[in-house]
Protein backbone atom coordinates (compact mmCIF):
# COMPACT_ATOMS: atom_id res chain seq x y z
CA UNK A 1 0.00 0.00 0.00
CA UNK A 2 2.83 2.30 0.75
CA UNK A 3 4.99 1.86 -2.31
CA UNK A 4 1.52 2.04 -4.55
CA UNK A 5 0.39 5.40 -2.53
CA UNK A 6 3.79 6.73 -2.92
CA UNK A 7 4.17 6.04 -6.63
CA UNK A 8 0.77 7.60 -7.63
CA UNK A 9 1.75 10.34 -5.82
CA UNK A 10 5.03 10.83 -7.17
CA UNK A 11 3.08 11.01 -10.89
CA UNK A 12 0.95 13.67 -9.39
CA UNK A 13 3.03 16.00 -8.70
CA UNK A 14 5.60 15.37 -11.43
CA UNK A 15 3.94 16.72 -14.07
CA UNK A 16 5.82 14.42 -17.12
CA UNK A 17 5.24 10.99 -14.53
CA UNK A 18 9.27 11.11 -15.28
CA UNK A 19 10.99 10.25 -11.34
CA UNK A 20 14.03 8.84 -9.95
CA UNK A 21 14.96 7.34 -6.42
CA UNK A 22 17.95 9.30 -5.64
CA UNK A 23 18.49 8.30 -1.78
CA UNK A 24 16.93 6.92 0.72
CA UNK A 25 13.15 8.13 0.82
CA UNK A 26 14.15 10.75 -1.87
CA UNK A 27 13.07 10.89 -5.65
CA UNK A 28 14.37 13.64 -8.15
CA UNK A 29 11.93 15.11 -10.13
CA UNK A 30 13.51 18.51 -12.88
CA UNK A 31 16.07 18.75 -10.74
CA UNK A 32 14.05 18.95 -7.53
CA UNK A 33 14.83 16.76 -4.83
CA UNK A 34 11.37 15.18 -2.99
CA UNK A 35 11.36 13.63 0.38
CA UNK A 36 8.63 11.48 1.11
CA UNK A 37 7.07 10.28 4.08
CA UNK A 38 3.89 8.14 4.15
CA UNK A 39 1.65 7.42 7.38
CA UNK A 40 -1.26 5.23 7.33
CA UNK A 41 -4.69 6.08 9.31
CA UNK A 42 -4.63 5.89 13.29
CA UNK A 43 -8.14 5.06 13.62
CA UNK A 44 -8.48 6.34 16.93
CA UNK A 45 -7.47 9.79 15.01
CA UNK A 46 -8.39 9.60 11.41
CA UNK A 47 -7.66 13.44 10.93
CA UNK A 48 -4.64 13.53 12.37
CA UNK A 49 -1.12 12.09 11.05
CA UNK A 50 2.67 12.16 12.49
CA UNK A 51 5.68 12.77 10.67
CA UNK A 52 9.13 13.97 12.15
CA UNK A 53 11.85 16.15 10.38
CA UNK A 54 15.31 14.66 10.38
CA UNK A 55 19.04 15.44 9.02
CA UNK A 56 17.87 13.86 5.83
CA UNK A 57 14.92 15.65 5.20
CA UNK A 58 16.79 19.31 5.02
CA UNK A 59 19.07 17.74 2.53
CA UNK A 60 15.90 18.21 -0.16
CA UNK A 61 13.61 20.67 -2.07
CA UNK A 62 10.47 19.74 -0.88
CA UNK A 63 8.84 17.40 1.97
CA UNK A 64 5.97 15.33 0.70
CA UNK A 65 3.39 14.13 3.59
CA UNK A 66 0.76 11.54 2.71
CA UNK A 67 -1.80 11.62 5.06
CA UNK A 68 -3.24 7.77 4.57
CA UNK A 69 -3.89 7.61 1.11
CA UNK A 70 -3.45 9.38 -2.04
CA UNK A 71 -6.01 12.16 -1.62
CA UNK A 72 -4.45 13.56 1.45
CA UNK A 73 -0.64 14.82 0.81
CA UNK A 74 0.94 18.13 0.85
CA UNK A 75 4.22 18.91 -0.90
CA UNK A 76 5.78 21.61 1.34
CA UNK A 77 8.86 23.57 0.62
CA UNK A 78 12.12 23.00 2.73
CA UNK A 79 12.29 26.39 3.74
CA UNK A 80 9.43 26.34 5.68
CA UNK A 81 10.72 22.56 6.73
CA UNK A 82 13.57 24.15 8.40
CA UNK A 83 11.60 27.24 9.90
CA UNK A 84 9.70 24.35 11.67
CA UNK A 85 12.62 22.17 12.32
CA UNK A 86 15.09 25.69 14.03
CA UNK A 87 12.18 27.04 16.03
CA UNK A 88 13.32 26.51 19.58
CA UNK A 89 9.95 25.67 21.06
CA UNK A 90 9.59 22.71 18.01
CA UNK A 91 8.75 19.13 19.25
CA UNK A 92 11.75 17.01 19.69
CA UNK A 93 11.88 12.87 20.05
CA UNK A 94 13.25 12.01 23.37
CA UNK A 95 15.16 9.35 22.24
CA UNK A 96 16.61 11.10 19.40
CA UNK A 97 16.91 15.17 19.92
CA UNK A 98 18.23 15.70 16.19
CA UNK A 99 14.15 14.53 14.74
CA UNK A 100 11.73 17.02 15.07
CA UNK A 101 7.61 16.15 15.51
CA UNK A 102 4.96 17.24 13.77
CA UNK A 103 0.86 16.50 13.78
CA UNK A 104 -0.76 17.27 10.41
CA UNK A 105 -4.56 17.71 11.01
CA UNK A 106 -6.27 16.83 7.25
CA UNK A 107 -9.27 18.25 8.61
CA UNK A 108 -8.06 21.63 8.90
CA UNK A 109 -5.39 21.61 6.75
CA UNK A 110 -2.87 22.69 9.54
CA UNK A 111 0.07 21.45 11.47
CA UNK A 112 0.99 21.66 14.96
CA UNK A 113 5.16 21.64 15.62
CA UNK A 114 5.78 23.60 18.97
CA UNK A 115 4.93 24.28 22.52
CA UNK A 116 2.15 27.32 22.75
CA UNK A 117 2.06 27.95 19.16
CA UNK A 118 -1.10 28.42 16.82
CA UNK A 119 -1.72 25.52 14.51
CA UNK A 120 -0.47 26.37 11.11
CA UNK A 121 -1.97 26.78 7.98
CA UNK A 122 -0.18 24.51 5.63
CA UNK A 123 -3.66 24.71 3.18
CA UNK A 124 -1.81 26.14 0.37
CA UNK A 125 0.51 23.08 -0.23
CA UNK A 126 -2.45 20.26 -0.10
CA UNK A 127 -2.57 18.53 -3.45
CA UNK A 128 -0.11 20.94 -4.93
CA UNK A 129 2.17 19.59 -8.15
CA UNK A 130 5.65 20.90 -8.84
CA UNK A 131 4.30 23.39 -11.02
CA UNK A 132 2.02 25.03 -9.66
CA UNK A 133 4.38 24.89 -6.45
CA UNK A 134 6.59 27.50 -8.75
CA UNK A 135 3.61 29.49 -9.22
CA UNK A 136 3.24 29.72 -5.62
CA UNK A 137 6.68 30.68 -4.70
CA UNK A 138 6.86 33.54 -7.56
CA UNK A 139 3.59 34.92 -6.57
CA UNK A 140 5.46 35.47 -2.89
CA UNK A 141 3.03 33.13 -0.50
CA UNK A 142 4.27 33.03 2.32
CA UNK A 143 6.40 29.65 2.95
CA UNK A 144 7.22 31.09 6.47
CA UNK A 145 4.81 31.98 9.34
CA UNK A 146 4.93 35.43 10.66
Amino acid sequence: MYDDSKSIVLDRISADKNWASCGHAKYLINNQIIHVRFCSTDNNREDHYKFNINPNTLSADYELWICGDTSNYYLIPIQLIYQIYNDPNSYWDHYHPEIKIVSVNIDTDSIIYSTGAEPMDINIYRCKTLLKMAIVECNGFPPARE
